[in-house]
């Protein structure tokens, strides 16, 4: 089969212990129009994939970025989404291998900024040395040394740059699959990693060995390998589910494993009031990570482990990114050991802890400082409203000094302008920007409100959802879990987060209110279709009827499956069926194909 009949694509990605052969590889499930499911496991099923398929590229260790070029000018933004977030000025890079002049206006996105490592032996570490100072994770040395306002000294560190990306661009860079856009950036003497490759899925397989096998040998971190859809138009069709494309995979490295011995075990408290257990280790260096803590994540897995104070452990960094206790060793105790000292009081406040499921939980709201704590970092962050000049250590000598005993309280802190003065981080102009940052959200529109409260399980995709659907903060507040459930991203978990979070209120909401003038939500041009049911039939030779849902989605619409006296469109494709005639006899308009684009406003 063809990607040109796929409907439906889903990654699923799993970690390779013992190279890319076996049952931990990664799978492409994919769904035809007629129904039928066809699993492709690219280690076995080569064969069935079209040459257009895949193309094969590593994961880097390093800080991503962007640049842009136009005509002779060019600018760098580092780690982010916004000029803001870590503007690099075009003196450092001059003298990378980055060409300054292109045939076409683009947004090309860096893959990585990453420090050239020295040759490595069995053990790989990351490691530059720098007047005495040690960078063992590249990612953290490239970022810092891309802030680095001392040229002399970013002229010193062996900083290089892979290109594999392309953002916004002028209407002449058109171009069809990633391979045209690889041999674009060659042709104008972009640094491109020569891993990159294109085939089939049989040559996925020889590509990713190749990838996975040359760890040692690379003069620069990976992590992985991740395999894509080469056809733009095809990935565009497959989309994303959330953030992650459908259109690509993962293949990562098998964990690395070190033992360490458990100092103690703590508990911490979350935003939401989970108490989570955690071990203290003695520092032990894995991928390039000193790791000290690792969670325990539950009482469940607190129990499975049968983990005690003083154990041996053994110490995985999942995906090189998160560490993990898998197993204790037993088999060395010597009577040292002490058993885990489980609370019955919360760590922070002393309230009593209740037990719900695996889980123990606090339930004092805001009165809790490690509560307060998270939901004032969370309410303040560039993901909720975005205020500038609170960082962790600031937010808790605010709390620590009474300044903000609520989340509200951040609106208030003008009153103490002259204390915060005194504060280490404080200037006259960080004070100043501080305060401006503040006056400045004092008008979230709705679905930044609603992601900012911290409601568990709403993050920016189902803020937004909840404010397409309710339109106003009032409204949201009141809907009844029956309510909750009508919308088509909300089931029955999310929905009793919501009410319960509603009815417990520990952000204290109304005193938000009274210091916020939260926006209703606001109709784009795009949002034309809000509210309207629109029915699908038949087959489009353009669009696959997924794709038309997400697309009424996108623009408010409702895509329903039966036409009815509430119906507002029907989108009419080959061989309707009966939808046509009933549409016809209710007096639905209807909607086809070649003017689907102009009603869409693709």
């Amino acid at each position: 089969f063809f990607l040109g009949e796929v409907d439906q694509v889903h990654c699923e990605t799993q970690q390779l212990r013992d190279g890319i052969k076996g049952e931990d590889t990664a799978t492409v499930l994919l769904k035809h129009k007629t129904g039928s499911v066809s699993v492709v496991d690219v280690s076995y099923e080569s064969k069935r994939v079209p040459d257009t398929f895949p193309e094969t590229l590593l994961e880097i260790e390093g800080s991503k970025g962007s640049i842009t070029l136009s005509k002779d000018q060019m600018m760098t933004i580092n780690r982010g989404e916004a000029v803001e977030e870590g503007f690099v000025g075009s003196d450092i890079l001059p003298w990378t291998s980055v060409p300054w002049h292109v045939s076409q206006e683009a947004v090309l996105n860096a893959n990585d900024h990453f420090l050239e490592c020295f040759k490595r032996g069995a053990h790989p570490q990351t490691s530059v040395s720098d007047n005495l100072k040690t960078f063992v994770s590249p990612r953290n040395a490239a970022a810092g040394t891309l802030r680095n306002l001392d040229i002399e000294i970013v002229k010193q560190r062996p900083l290089d740059i892979f290109f594999y990306g392309i953002g916004g661009h002028s209407d002449d860079a058109n171009y069809k699959s990633y391979e045209e856009f690889i041999n674009f950036l060659k042709k104008n003497n972009f640094p491109v990693c020569d891993l990159i490759s294109f085939g089939n899925a049989e040559h996925v397989v020889g590509s990713v060995s190749k990838i996975l096998s040359s760890r040692e040998d690379l003069d620069y971190e990976i992590d992985g390998a991740v395999v894509k859809v080469n056809d733009f138009l095809h990935q565009q069709k497959l989309g994303f589910v959330s953030k992650a494309p459908r259109w690509a995979v993962a293949w990562k490295f098998p964990a690395s494993e070190k033992y360490s011995r458990v100092t103690d075990i703590l508990f911490s408290v979350g935003r939401t009031g989970i108490v989570t257990p955690y071990a203290t280790i003695e520092p032990v260096l894995i991928s390039g990570a000193n790791i000290s803590n690792v969670t325990l994540h539950n009482m469940d897995e607190l129990s499975r482990l049968d983990i005690k104070v003083n154990d041996t452990v053994l110490v995985k960094r999942a995906g090189d990114v998160i560490p993990q206790i898998t197993k204790v060793n037993a088999d060395v105790r010597d009577g040292s050991e002490s058993e885990v000292n489980i609370p019955n009081q919360c760590p922070s406040c002393t309230n009593a802890l209740k037990t719900e499921g695996p889980f123990m939980k606090c339930d004092a709201g805001m009165s809790c400082p490690a509560q307060l704590l998270g939901y004032f970092e969370h309410f303040v962050s560039r993901k909720a409203m975005n205020i500038d000049g609170l960082g962790s250590k600031i937010n808790e000598s605010l709390i620590n000094l009474g300044f903000v005993s609520q989340v509200a309280d951040l609106f208030k802190l003008r009153q103490h302008e002259s204390r915060l003065k005194s504060l280490e981080g404080f200037g006259e102009k960080s004070i100043d920007n501080l305060f401006a940052s503040i006056e400045s959200a004092t008008n979230p529109t709705l679905e930044v409100f609603i992601n900012s409260l911290g409601i568990p399980e709403v993050g920016e995709s189902t803020a937004a959802a909840l404010a397409r659907h309710f339109k106003s903060f009032d409204v949201l507040r009141s809907a009844t879990f029956d309510e909750l459930m009508g919308i088509d991203s909300i089931g029955d978990v999310v929905a009793n987060k919501i009410t319960n979070f509603f009815e417990s209120d520990p952000i204290g909401i109304d005193a938000l209110l009274e210091v916020l003038e939260v926006q209703n939500f606001q109709l784009g041009d795009l949002d034309h279709l809000d509210g309207l049911k629109i029915v699908i039939t038949g087959s489009f030779d353009e669009y696959s009827r997924e794709e038309l849902k997400d697309l009424i989605k996108e623009r408010g619409g409702i895509p329903s499956t039966g036409v009815s006296s509430n119906t507002n469109y029907v989108i009419l494709g080959k061989n309707p069926g009966s939808k046509h005639k009933k549409a016809l006899d209710l007096g639905i308009e209807i909607i086809t194909e070649e003017n689907i684009k102009s009603f869409l406003k693709i």
